[in-house]
């Protein structure tokens, strides 16, 4: 604290005691000096204590405010830098978004077409495998269907050598075959 300050403040501080004394003329105290005397020694050893011990109390506190706002200063900066930031991000997503978008539709476009070519070649295997089919099943109906007409021409056969041989055709066809065995077994031996 500055002498000058000290001094102010000591005659401010007398002033009220010295208006005291003039007023009423003569009958004032004879120990009014004395009281100011002490009064302004009083005031002297606050001031001193004021400026040797509250002063650099005072400091201290004003540097810890001052160091406080200068963090809370440069916290403010560093949220409004993360503030941009995220402002920055947010704009940009919409970007993203869109792109996340449009790779979404092209991987579901991709995805469709491989669908439809696997669909199509299945399509092919099952048509192929069909035809496959259908082509053993008409095999396999005309070799039973060759069976079965041969058994029937066979049967019909059978039928009309029946209805045509009587007892003596089937004499001589019995003898016929019966010397052509022995001619058979004649030339053997």
């Amino acid at each position: 604290m500055s002498p000058r300050f000290l001094l102010a403040f000591l005659l401010t501080a007398a002033l009220p005691l010295l208006a005291a004394g003039d007023h009423g003329g003569g009958h004032g105290d004879p120990f009014l000096y004395k009281k100011i005397f002490n009064f302004a020694i009083l005031a002297a050893g606050i001031g001193y204590l004021f400026v040797k011990v509250l002063n650099p109390a005072l400091r201290g506190q004003q540097r810890e405010i001052a160091d406080g706002l200068n963090q809370a200063q440069r916290r403010a900066e560093q949220a409004a830098a993360q503030a941009r930031a995220i402002e920055a991000r947010l704009a940009g997503l919409d970007s993203e978004v869109a792109a996340l978008r449009e790779k979404a539709a092209a991987e579901l476009q991709a995805e469709t077409a491989r669908v439809e070519r696997e669909t199509a070649a299945q399509l092919a295997k099952i048509e192929q495998n069909t035809l496959q089919e259908i082509e053993s099943a008409v095999k396999f109906a005309r070799q039973d269907l060759k069976a079965y007409s041969a058994t029937l021409a066979i049967d019909l056969a059978r039928k009309r050598i029946e209805a045509s041989l009587d007892g003596a055709a089937q004499g001589r066809l019995v003898h016929g075959f019966t010397s052509g065995l022995n001619a058979t077994a004649a030339e053997r031996n």
